[in-house]
């Protein structure tokens, strides 16, 4: 029976909400008990210990939500979703074991290699087209699946390596699915309702996240997790088949990169850092831009909102300009923006020496 479409609205977006809920509590409870817990250190930006299993609470609520609507929904979920089931719980061991017991970064990035190969059996996942940039289009399979690659491992990985304050992985990942969902939406692709559920779980963690009292941490297997899922949807919005392909205001591929504007650019800021320094990307530091922002005095919630809005400023310019200036010239001004801002931003003193 086809589910009035409001009603089935409703519903993908409601349910998640308890099942997370208590999704969380009893990972929580459970990693109290078992002591699997953040301990502070030198990088750290909380001094409380605190339990690192949030990721593990999402997993297992996502799995719940996707069983779920399989009968909710109008249209069949296809045989891609299994691959993407699959891919998940393998990121989610990987992250799981580095939280209780760190692995070592060479095995990890081997772990993430293995997953995209996973998903790339998938249909409409690998990049088919620069979209212009430097006058290229269409690329060969050959280069799709090395171009694919390369951008999978810096989405996961720079998902993972800005979970450093309260929220802010979340709450990017939460902006990239419902500015992703509202694509979806324009597109009148299939797994709209699935995004809209995924999205009422990240605001359950936020709210646990943000507490005071039954504060959780995504952990790798969090952070992981998000950066699986946002790379899968930022491969397929950048390949031409792909039925949301033709839905972006401007160019999908400065569309995509300026979603993840902020994760991208901290990435790319710290592998420059640690290369100058010889050290492995893989190995953490307190040399983020969300660190610096917590010691000039800012909180963790005013962190993640000014990052957020930043973000947002970043899309609406774009897509302001985008009729009136070219693909290059967007990429100059953004770069410009962004080299500024960061130059003012490192200017001012930290709170320890005001």
């Amino acid at each position: 029976m086809i589910v009035d479409q409001f009603y089935l609205l409703l519903l993908s977006i409601s349910i998640p909400i308890p099942i997370t809920w208590f999704s969380i509590d009893i990972i929580r409870k459970i990693s109290i008990k078992f002591r699997v817990f953040a301990v502070p250190n030198e990088r750290s930006s909380h001094s409380k210990i605190v339990p690192a299993t949030g990721g593990l609470a999402l997993l297992i609520s996502w799995l719940v939500i996707i069983f779920l609507q399989i009968p909710l929904n109008q249209y069949p979920l296809d045989g891609n979703l299994y691959f993407f089931m699959l891919a998940g719980i393998i990121i989610a061991i990987v992250g799981f074991y580095d939280d209780l017991k760190e692995m070592p970064s060479f095995l990890k990035l081997l772990m993430q290699v293995f997953v995209f190969f996973i998903i790339s059996f998938t249909d409409n996942i690998l990049i088919n087209s620069f979209h212009g940039l430097f006058g290229i289009y269409e690329i060969g399979y050959v280069e799709s699946i090395i171009f694919s690659l390369f951008v999978f491992i810096v989405i996961v990985n720079s998902i993972n390596l800005i979970d450093g304050i309260d929220g802010l992985s979340a709450s990017l990942s939460l902006f990239f699915l419902i500015i992703s969902s509202y694509v979806y939406y324009i597109s009148d692709y299939y797994y709209l309702l699935l995004l809209l559920s995924f999205i009422s779980t990240l605001f359950v963690f936020l709210y646990f996240n943000f507490s005071t009292t039954k504060k959780i941490f995504l952990g790798d297997t969090g952070s992981l997790g998000l950066g699986l899922f946002i790379a899968v949807l930022s491969l397929s919005f950048l390949n031409t088949n792909h039925p949301s392909f033709d839905f972006f205001p401007f160019n999908p591929a400065l569309f995509v990169v300026l979603m993840l504007s902020y994760p991208l650019l901290d990435v790319i800021r710290v592998f420059i850092i640690r290369i100058y320094n010889r050290k492995s990307f893989m190995d953490p530091d307190r040399n983020h831009i969300h660190h610096k922002l917590v010691d000039i005095g800012l909180s963790h919630k005013k962190s993640v909102i000014l990052i957020v809005l930043f973000q947002l400023l970043l899309l609406i310019i774009n897509t302001v300009l985008s009729n009136i200036l070219s693909l290059h010239l967007l990429i100059v001004l953004n770069i410009i923006i962004v080299l500024t801002t960061i130059s003012i931003l490192y200017k001012v003193p930290n709170k320890s020496i005001l």
